[in-house]
Formats: C-alpha cells, structure tokens, sequence
C-alpha cells in the first residue's frame, strides 16, 4: 500500500514510454535492443516524481507527460552507456546490453535511445514548453558532466577528492536530473517561480541522498533486492562519500591496502568484505546515512507550503522512501 497512489500513474508513463519507441520498428538492432531494455521494468521514479509535482501545484498531470517521457527515456540512455564505462555485467537481473549483444549495438542502442528523448521532448508545444525544454537540456548536460567527472577521477587515479567535490559530482549526474523531473513537473503545473525554485531544490536534495543510499546498498544491502552486485563499486573504484570519508581516517598501511583493492577488478570477496568492514569500524557508513538523513529532512522544508493534497503526500512519502530503500 505503500506510495500506492505515486505508482498508480506508472501505466500512464508506460504508455507514453512505448508509445514513444513503438513508433519506431526498423531496424531491430536500434528499436528492438532499446524496447527490450525498456521492457525490464525499472521503478519509472523520476517521470512520476514529474507527475505528482505537476498535480501538487494543482496542475493538470497531462500537461506534464511529454517531459516526464523524455526524463525517462534519458535516464535509461545513461544506465546504458554507464554500464559501458563501468565495464557492469548485470542491469534488472539480466546481462547488460554491451554483454549480450556486444559494444557496437549498446552504444548504438543507447544513442538510438538519446534522439527519442529529443523527439519526446520536442514532440509537444503549448505553454511553458520551451523552458521546460531548457530545463531538461540543462538537466542532461549536468548528468553527462558529473559522470564525466568521476571517470575523470578513475583514469588519473585520483583520491584527493573531497566531500565538495563528491556532491558536486553527484549533484550532476544524479541530483541534477531528479531536480528537474520536480522544476519541470512544476512548471508545466502552472506553479510560479518561487515555487519552482522550491521543488527543483526538494528535488536536487533529494537527488543527493538517492545516490548516498544507493552508494550504500552497493556496500550493505541484500543483494536479491538490489538486483545488483554488493561490493561492485569496490571493485569499479568508486569514490564515494563513505569510502572518502574512511580513507582520512585509516592509518596509512591501512589506507594504501584499501586504495589498492578499490579499483581492482580481481578483488577477492574477503577483500571487499574487509573494506566494507573498515568503513562500518570507522563509522563511516553510518556518517553518509545520517547525511542522507538529514539532506531528506531539508528537502521536505522546501515543500511545506504546498496546499495539502495527495500529492503532496506522495512526494513527503518519497522522501522518506529515499532513505528506507532496499532497491
């Protein structure tokens, strides 16, 4: 029953997703890859964030399906190039694109996937169409120069990154684009500018903590609920805030050991399982949690004066879910 009322709109989105693609048959190598990615499933957050944002303003939810479309169709065109760079074996519990159908076709597919975002986005005029266009081009340009910036990181080997440059990064490739999901669901709603700038904040908050559980999953959750594999980020190299955080207070054995496991892609089990358990001794698990925490607490303060409504509900629930989830 939980957020019931958020994902009752999840068919609607569906249908605007397929509608989009099934417009497209030929080739199957393009079309064919991109409908069998989307048919995975996926929690279609950020579209119905978009939504209930739209309905929380007391706008129309319809005014605002094109961009919530668009929103996701990019999302899904990152996850398949970030597969790529992370050199990742599984997506959805299935092999990912550049496993099965090799590096060619998953690139393809997933440029394939970027011109529909734009034919998505263009598709509709009316009202507040061509801002909400900006937002999303701003959104997506954020997203491509925050993964940038970690990939960066990974080929020069750097670990003097700080917590700054840690939220600046996440802040582009994941606050940036959930913060537009909420701006253009606003705008589209009719909300003027003041409650615009509300929402775009409650959701680039949001969008941080979303990635701090996430990096956190990766370390300690059950690996049947994420449908990914615990530890991969270890062994990727990725320089998240817990890892950060745990690195300035090892001793200097202790840290160079860990340095030398993350990033290596033959890391044994009892290798991850140990720096998984130096960052639970130093306590720097439970700093990023009690973070994330807080960073969701700031969020729900930039919405309380919304009229109450289920919508509103809605996004106050998934605040709360960002940091409850197993997924």
């Amino acid at each position: 029953m939980f957020l019931e009322h958020f994902y009752s709109r999840k068919p609607i989105v569906e249908k605007e997703i397929y509608g989009v693609v099934g417009k497209h048959t030929k080739p199957d190598e393009v079309y064919g890859i991109i409908r069998e990615f989307l048919k995975r499933g996926g929690k279609r957050f950020r579209p119905l964030l978009c939504l209930s944002c739209a309905g929380a303003v007391g706008g129309n939810i319809k005014d605002a399906l094109n961009a919530a479309a668009a929103i996701e169709l990019f999302h899904n065109f990152t996850l398949i190039h970030d597969d790529i760079e992370d050199n990742s074996q599984m997506r959805r519990a299935e092999p990912c694109l550049h496993i099965k159908y090799g590096m060619p076709l998953a690139i393809n597919a997933g440029d394939g996937l970027f011109m529909l975002v734009w034919k998505t986005a263009l598709g509709k005029g009316g009202k507040d169409s061509a801002e909400s266009q900006k937002i999303l081009l701003s959104a997506f340009t954020s997203v491509l120069e925050g993964q940038a910036m970690e990939l960066s990181w990974h080929r020069e080997n750097r670990w003097d990154i700080t917590k700054e440059d840690y939220l600046k990064m996440a802040g582009g490739k994941t606050a940036s684009l959930i913060s537009a999901s909420c701006h253009a669901g606003a705008l589209l709603g009719g909300a003027d500018a003041s409650i615009c700038k509300r929402l775009s904040t409650f959701g680039y908050k949001l969008g941080l903590a979303f990635q701090i559980q996430d990096d956190l999953l990766n370390l300690v959750g059950d690996e049947k609920k994420y449908k990914k594999e615990i530890g991969g980020d270890i062994r990727e190299g990725k320089r998240t805030l817990m890892v950060l955080d745990c690195l300035k207070k090892l001793s200097a054995a202790d840290a160079k050991k860990m340095r030398k496991i993350l990033g290596e892609e033959g890391a044994t089990n009892d290798e991850i399982s140990w720096c998984i358990e130096k960052m639970r001794s130093t306590g720097s698990l439970g700093a990023a949690s009690k973070y994330a925490t807080s960073l969701v607490e700031e969020a729900k303060k930039e919405i309380s004066p919304l009229k109450e409504s289920e919508d509103k509900t809605d996004l106050l629930s998934v605040a709360r879910y960002i940091i409850s989830r197993e997924e």
